[in-house]
Protein backbone atom coordinates (compact mmCIF):
# COMPACT_ATOMS: atom_id res chain seq x y z
CA UNK A 1 0.00 0.00 0.00
CA UNK A 2 0.96 3.57 -0.78
CA UNK A 3 0.09 6.62 1.37
CA UNK A 4 -0.18 9.87 -0.23
CA UNK A 5 0.65 12.88 1.83
CA UNK A 6 -2.35 15.09 1.48
CA UNK A 7 0.22 18.77 2.30
CA UNK A 8 1.83 18.28 -0.91
CA UNK A 9 -0.40 16.42 -3.46
CA UNK A 10 -4.55 16.14 -2.36
CA UNK A 11 -5.28 19.68 -2.49
CA UNK A 12 -9.21 20.02 -3.35
CA UNK A 13 -10.91 23.18 -4.65
CA UNK A 14 -13.93 23.16 -1.79
CA UNK A 15 -15.92 25.64 -0.63
CA UNK A 16 -16.00 25.79 3.61
CA UNK A 17 -16.71 28.85 5.73
CA UNK A 18 -12.95 29.58 6.46
CA UNK A 19 -13.23 30.39 2.24
CA UNK A 20 -16.22 33.09 3.64
CA UNK A 21 -14.16 34.53 6.43
CA UNK A 22 -11.09 34.74 4.64
CA UNK A 23 -12.59 36.60 1.88
CA UNK A 24 -13.91 39.75 4.15
CA UNK A 25 -11.23 41.91 3.63
CA UNK A 26 -11.57 41.42 -0.21
CA UNK A 27 -15.45 43.00 0.58
CA UNK A 28 -14.32 45.10 2.51
CA UNK A 29 -11.19 47.13 0.28
CA UNK A 30 -13.76 46.47 -3.09
CA UNK A 31 -16.58 48.43 -1.04
CA UNK A 32 -14.21 51.26 -0.47
CA UNK A 33 -12.86 51.35 -3.89
CA UNK A 34 -16.45 51.06 -5.57
CA UNK A 35 -17.97 53.21 -2.60
CA UNK A 36 -20.81 50.79 -2.57
CA UNK A 37 -21.01 47.11 -1.64
CA UNK A 38 -22.17 44.43 -4.71
CA UNK A 39 -25.48 43.68 -5.07
CA UNK A 40 -24.91 39.79 -4.48
CA UNK A 41 -22.17 37.67 -3.75
CA UNK A 42 -22.61 34.36 -6.11
CA UNK A 43 -20.82 31.46 -5.64
CA UNK A 44 -21.21 29.02 -8.71
CA UNK A 45 -19.95 25.58 -7.34
CA UNK A 46 -19.46 22.74 -10.58
CA UNK A 47 -21.05 19.19 -9.87
CA UNK A 48 -20.36 16.18 -12.25
CA UNK A 49 -22.77 13.70 -10.45
CA UNK A 50 -26.43 14.16 -8.62
CA UNK A 51 -24.48 12.80 -5.58
CA UNK A 52 -22.48 15.58 -5.74
CA UNK A 53 -25.24 17.92 -7.08
CA UNK A 54 -27.40 16.94 -4.10
CA UNK A 55 -24.45 17.62 -1.47
CA UNK A 56 -24.27 21.40 -2.73
CA UNK A 57 -28.23 22.11 -3.07
CA UNK A 58 -28.33 20.73 0.49
CA UNK A 59 -25.23 23.02 1.55
CA UNK A 60 -27.10 26.24 -0.37
CA UNK A 61 -30.00 25.40 1.60
CA UNK A 62 -28.09 25.23 4.49
CA UNK A 63 -26.49 28.86 3.94
CA UNK A 64 -29.79 30.29 2.91
CA UNK A 65 -30.97 29.38 6.21
CA UNK A 66 -28.16 30.41 7.99
CA UNK A 67 -27.55 33.79 6.48
CA UNK A 68 -23.66 33.09 6.33
CA UNK A 69 -21.91 36.29 5.48
CA UNK A 70 -19.14 37.40 3.60
CA UNK A 71 -18.15 40.59 5.29
CA UNK A 72 -21.33 42.69 5.62
CA UNK A 73 -22.86 40.58 2.95
CA UNK A 74 -25.07 37.43 2.24
CA UNK A 75 -23.72 35.19 -0.38
CA UNK A 76 -25.35 33.27 -2.39
CA UNK A 77 -24.50 29.74 -3.89
CA UNK A 78 -25.63 28.50 -6.54
CA UNK A 79 -25.25 24.27 -8.15
CA UNK A 80 -24.24 24.18 -11.74
CA UNK A 81 -24.00 20.51 -13.05
CA UNK A 82 -21.12 19.08 -15.81
CA UNK A 83 -20.68 16.28 -17.55
CA UNK A 84 -16.94 15.92 -16.05
CA UNK A 85 -14.64 17.47 -14.06
CA UNK A 86 -12.63 19.19 -17.10
CA UNK A 87 -15.68 20.89 -18.47
CA UNK A 88 -15.77 22.18 -14.46
CA UNK A 89 -12.41 23.04 -15.20
CA UNK A 90 -13.34 24.68 -18.16
CA UNK A 91 -15.80 26.76 -16.51
CA UNK A 92 -13.83 28.40 -13.87
CA UNK A 93 -10.97 29.52 -16.50
CA UNK A 94 -15.06 31.12 -18.55
CA UNK A 95 -15.86 32.56 -15.17
CA UNK A 96 -19.11 30.74 -15.45
CA UNK A 97 -18.34 28.65 -11.88
CA UNK A 98 -16.64 29.79 -8.95
CA UNK A 99 -15.22 26.32 -7.35
CA UNK A 100 -15.03 22.33 -7.43
CA UNK A 101 -13.64 19.61 -5.75
CA UNK A 102 -11.20 17.65 -7.76
CA UNK A 103 -8.84 15.02 -6.88
CA UNK A 104 -4.38 15.29 -6.46
CA UNK A 105 -4.43 14.17 -10.23
CA UNK A 106 -7.13 16.94 -11.39
CA UNK A 107 -5.37 19.30 -9.04
CA UNK A 108 -2.00 18.94 -11.44
CA UNK A 109 -4.33 19.28 -14.83
CA UNK A 110 -5.85 22.33 -13.83
CA UNK A 111 -2.86 24.19 -12.46
CA UNK A 112 -1.04 23.14 -15.85
CA UNK A 113 -3.88 23.66 -18.15
CA UNK A 114 -6.32 26.17 -16.42
CA UNK A 115 -4.13 28.16 -14.23
CA UNK A 116 -6.15 27.16 -11.31
CA UNK A 117 -5.21 27.47 -7.54
CA UNK A 118 -5.99 24.87 -4.51
CA UNK A 119 -7.66 27.06 -1.68
CA UNK A 120 -8.74 24.56 0.53
CA UNK A 121 -7.68 21.35 1.98
CA UNK A 122 -9.72 18.14 2.60
CA UNK A 123 -8.81 16.75 6.21
CA UNK A 124 -10.57 13.34 6.68
CA UNK A 125 -12.15 11.95 9.83
CA UNK A 126 -9.55 11.92 12.86
CA UNK A 127 -7.46 14.54 11.54
CA UNK A 128 -5.80 12.47 8.83
CA UNK A 129 -4.24 14.22 5.50
CA UNK A 130 -3.38 11.15 3.53
CA UNK A 131 -5.77 8.30 2.25
CA UNK A 132 -4.40 4.68 0.40
CA UNK A 133 -4.16 3.56 -2.77
CA UNK A 134 -5.14 0.08 -3.36
CA UNK A 135 -5.22 -2.49 -5.86
CA UNK A 136 -8.39 -4.87 -5.27
CA UNK A 137 -9.22 -8.27 -7.65
CA UNK A 138 -12.18 -10.67 -6.90
CA UNK A 139 -11.99 -13.22 -4.23
CA UNK A 140 -9.99 -16.45 -5.64
CA UNK A 141 -9.16 -14.28 -8.44
CA UNK A 142 -5.54 -14.40 -10.24
CA UNK A 143 -4.09 -16.78 -7.75
CA UNK A 144 -1.29 -17.26 -10.45
CA UNK A 145 -0.09 -13.44 -9.94
CA UNK A 146 2.42 -13.56 -7.01
CA UNK A 147 4.18 -10.27 -7.39
CA UNK A 148 3.84 -7.21 -9.34
CA UNK A 149 5.52 -8.66 -12.72
CA UNK A 150 2.63 -11.04 -12.85
CA UNK A 151 -0.01 -7.89 -13.51
CA UNK A 152 1.26 -7.94 -17.33
CA UNK A 153 -1.18 -8.82 -19.67
CA UNK A 154 -4.32 -8.77 -17.43
CA UNK A 155 -7.34 -6.56 -17.69
CA UNK A 156 -7.57 -3.73 -15.86
CA UNK A 157 -10.09 -1.35 -14.59
CA UNK A 158 -8.77 2.04 -13.71
CA UNK A 159 -10.65 5.12 -12.10
CA UNK A 160 -9.70 7.03 -15.53
CA UNK A 161 -6.28 8.71 -16.80
CA UNK A 162 -6.15 11.86 -14.80
CA UNK A 163 -6.54 10.24 -11.12
CA UNK A 164 -4.04 10.06 -8.66
CA UNK A 165 -5.27 6.84 -6.65
CA UNK A 166 -6.30 5.33 -9.45
CA UNK A 167 -4.18 6.57 -11.99
CA UNK A 168 -0.91 7.72 -11.68
CA UNK A 169 0.20 6.22 -8.92
CA UNK A 170 -0.23 2.74 -9.55
CA UNK A 171 1.52 3.21 -13.02
CA UNK A 172 4.10 5.13 -11.55
CA UNK A 173 4.70 2.43 -9.29
CA UNK A 174 4.78 0.03 -11.91
CA UNK A 175 7.66 2.06 -13.46
CA UNK A 176 9.44 2.73 -10.67
CA UNK A 177 9.84 -0.96 -9.77
CA UNK A 178 10.87 -1.76 -12.83
CA UNK A 179 8.02 -3.85 -14.33
CA UNK A 180 7.04 -1.60 -16.80
CA UNK A 181 8.86 -0.67 -19.79
CA UNK A 182 8.36 3.00 -20.61
CA UNK A 183 7.30 3.42 -24.68
CA UNK A 184 7.19 6.71 -24.67
CA UNK A 185 8.40 9.24 -22.07
CA UNK A 186 5.75 11.92 -23.45
CA UNK A 187 2.49 9.19 -23.32
CA UNK A 188 2.29 7.10 -20.35
CA UNK A 189 -1.03 5.89 -22.23
CA UNK A 190 1.15 4.15 -24.77
CA UNK A 191 3.59 2.35 -22.01
CA UNK A 192 0.31 1.32 -20.09
CA UNK A 193 -1.43 0.00 -23.51
CA UNK A 194 2.00 -2.25 -24.21
CA UNK A 195 1.62 -3.59 -20.19
CA UNK A 196 -2.01 -4.20 -19.46
CA UNK A 197 -3.92 -6.59 -21.75
CA UNK A 198 -7.44 -4.80 -22.82
CA UNK A 199 -9.03 -2.71 -20.28
CA UNK A 200 -10.89 0.63 -19.33
CA UNK A 201 -9.14 3.65 -18.32
CA UNK A 202 -11.40 6.79 -19.50
CA UNK A 203 -9.97 9.71 -20.80
CA UNK A 204 -6.81 7.76 -22.82
CA UNK A 205 -8.42 8.43 -26.49
CA UNK A 206 -9.15 12.44 -25.42
CA UNK A 207 -7.08 14.81 -27.27
CA UNK A 208 -5.21 15.72 -23.40
CA UNK A 209 -3.55 12.20 -23.41
CA UNK A 210 -3.83 11.07 -26.69
CA UNK A 211 -2.56 14.10 -28.68
CA UNK A 212 -1.30 13.21 -32.40
CA UNK A 213 -4.52 10.68 -32.56
CA UNK A 214 -2.53 7.49 -32.34
CA UNK A 215 -3.16 5.69 -29.33
CA UNK A 216 -4.29 2.57 -29.34
CA UNK A 217 -7.93 1.57 -28.16
CA UNK A 218 -7.43 -1.82 -26.15
CA UNK A 219 -7.11 0.69 -22.78
CA UNK A 220 -11.35 1.20 -23.82
CA UNK A 221 -12.22 -2.33 -24.96
CA UNK A 222 -13.67 -3.42 -21.68
CA UNK A 223 -15.47 0.07 -21.53
CA UNK A 224 -19.01 -0.23 -21.44
CA UNK A 225 -21.40 3.43 -22.31
CA UNK A 226 -23.44 2.85 -25.25
CA UNK A 227 -24.23 6.81 -25.62
CA UNK A 228 -22.40 8.11 -28.40
CA UNK A 229 -19.55 9.72 -27.66
CA UNK A 230 -19.66 8.90 -24.00
CA UNK A 231 -17.57 6.06 -24.10
CA UNK A 232 -14.40 5.88 -22.51
CA UNK A 233 -15.49 8.98 -21.31
CA UNK A 234 -16.61 10.33 -17.22
CA UNK A 235 -19.70 9.34 -18.51
CA UNK A 236 -19.05 5.66 -19.23
CA UNK A 237 -20.46 3.48 -16.46
CA UNK A 238 -17.07 1.89 -15.34
CA UNK A 239 -15.41 5.12 -15.32
CA UNK A 240 -14.41 7.14 -11.44
CA UNK A 241 -13.56 4.69 -8.14
CA UNK A 242 -17.18 3.21 -8.71
CA UNK A 243 -17.30 2.32 -12.16
CA UNK A 244 -14.13 0.37 -11.58
CA UNK A 245 -15.48 -1.44 -8.96
CA UNK A 246 -18.21 -2.47 -11.34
Amino acid sequence: MYYIDKNFFCYLFVISLFTFISAQNYWKIKQIEDEAPPEELKIVWCTININETRKCEALSQANERDQIKVGYETVKIECKQASNKDECMEMLDDEKATLTVLDAGEVFVGGRFHSLVPIAQEILAGGSNYYYSVAVIKKYGLAEVTSLRGLQGKNACFAGVESYAGWMLPISTLIHEGVMEIKDCNNHVKTATRFFGPSCAVNCLSDKYNPIGDNSDQLCQLCVGQIPGKWCTDADPYAGYNGAFR
